[in-house]
């Protein structure tokens, strides 16, 4: 099985590309959902986080808010880097944990693209047979998220809290760059799609 790490800083478009690979027949995890299970009702990860953090951000159902969660750690390092070492081990473990379901389920040929933010960031490199970076200019990633209605200063929060495309593009073994219309990075991702299935090692059968 190829597990191909899929990432990108906020608005770069690396969602877009990981529905084009699961239209191409790759298996997509997302970290984002896997966190979001985590901090749902009776989620361990929110039990952790109300441990950490306090009643304050938890919702009446026992859930964490995000939100609130979010104003908190982006305007402050060390309670993103305090919520960092809460989750990133049970996501880690969670993913693990789908991986071995999918290996049992559709076998050893199968790609499973997971599309995860801070893969270098949370050094978690090595989780993943090939890493695909998705790249945009700041300034074209800021301009999609203003116009799908995030908060200026909130966007700033996320981007500082991310490596910049210059540091992660030498650590990656594709670079999608997203500077484009639609129907280039399409083609794009239809490009390292097609290397991912001829890589070497991977068992031949659904390329």
């Amino acid at each position: 099985m190829l597990h191909v790490g899929l990432t990108g800083g906020i608005g770069s478009g690396k969602s877009t590309v990981a529905r084009y690979f699961g239209e191409l027949g790759a298996v997509v995890l997302d970290a984002d959902t896997i966190a979001r299970e985590l901090l749902g009702p009776g989620g361990e990860g929110a039990k952790a986080v109300v441990e950490a953090f306090g009643t304050e951000v938890a919702s009446k159902d026992g859930s964490i808010d995000r939100a609130k969660l979010a104003g908190l750690v982006f305007a402050d390092d060390g309670a993103r880097e305090k919520l960092e070492a809460i989750l990133h081990p049970m996501i880690l473990a969670k993913r693990r944990g789908k991986l071995a379901e999918i290996r049992r389920a559709r076998g050893d040929s199968t790609i499973v693209v997971t599309e995860a933010s801070l893969i270098f960031e949370a050094g978690t490199r090595e989780e993943f047979d090939s890493v695909v970076l998705v790249s945009a200019p700041v300034a074209a990633r800021r301009s999609r998220l203003l116009a799908a209605g995030w908060d200026a200063g909130d966007i700033e929060a996320r981007m500082k809290a991310q490596w910049p495309d210059s540091r992660k593009r030498p650590l990656a073994d594709f670079v999608i760059d997203n500077r484009g219309d639609a129907e280039t990075l399409r083609e794009m991702a239809k490009l390292v799609w097609e290397k991912l299935s001829g890589w070497p090692g991977r068992p031949a059968g659904t390329g």
